[in-house]
């Protein structure tokens, strides 16, 4: 089996790292992002709510008390994370913001729907912007914000001193950027040379331009479809 690098933030980093040792991998986990609540107001009580990660729905949804209210998750991950907090009117779409836009609109013109999207301060898709264009009343409600951590651990450099690490996961388009932005700044292109880049999708894989050993993605952006990569690598 191999050794991981997993570079989300570490909420997220933990029970990724969970499912890949039940696997039998070897984790190392190295964050490069932290995530950071910030206050919003609620959205009135007449709007449907959509919800494009797990971080919008564990920050945004946690102070609505009506569990009814309608609301629409990006992707199956997102929507069990929507249901644990106890809301029961849930669609679920498919596994991007950008593909969920049909249902949203045929949700939206059919039934005269109000939307508010709770994410972060970072937006790669602004769906809000696409519902406007259609004439749908939809607005963006930022409920966290995203930092780089700059740096990293003893132990995570040591590992990739050692040509330890075999492969690296990477999640979003972000994670990958400031990934190879810290090895930068430590000087040290060859880490990438030792490892292969496995990402969530061809736009992540886009946005890494290091010399790595070898780069891939996933055909479906699924965490499944990202685990079964490694095996065909083992």
């Amino acid at each position: 089996m191999s050794t991981i690098l997993v570079t989300r933030p570490i909420d997220e980093a933990t029970p990724t790292a969970e499912k890949l040792e039940a696997l039998g991998h070897r984790v190392v986990i190295a964050p490069v992002l932290r995530v950071e609540p910030v206050s919003f107001e609620i959205p009135d009580e007449n709007r449907s709510i959509i919800v494009t990660s797990k971080n919008g729905a564990r920050m945004g949804l946690v102070n609505i008390g009506n569990k009814g209210r309608p609301i629409f998750a990006v992707g199956e991950q997102t929507a069990a994370e929507v249901r644990k907090l106890g809301f029961t009117n849930v669609t679920v779409g498919p596994g991007t913001a950008r593909k969920m836009v049909p249902t949203l609109l045929e949700c939206g013109l059919s039934e005269t729907r109000k939307y508010t999207h709770l994410c972060g301060s970072a937006l790669a898709y602004n769906i809000c912007d696409v519902l406007k264009n259609e004439g749908l009343d939809a607005e963006v409600t930022v409920t966290y914000q995203t930092r780089a951590v700059r740096g990293l651990s003893v132990g995570v450099q040591e590992a990739l001193d050692e040509g330890e690490v075999d492969i690296a996961l990477f999640y979003s388009p972000r994670t990958a950027t400031i990934f190879e932005e810290v090895v930068a700044d430590y000087g040290r292109s060859d880490w990438l040379r030792k490892m292969e880049a496995i990402c969530l999708s061809t736009r992540v894989a886009e946005n890494l331009l290091g010399p790595w050993k070898n780069k891939s993605y996933a055909i479906i952006p699924t965490e499944k479809a990202l685990f079964s990569m490694l095996d065909h690598n083992d």
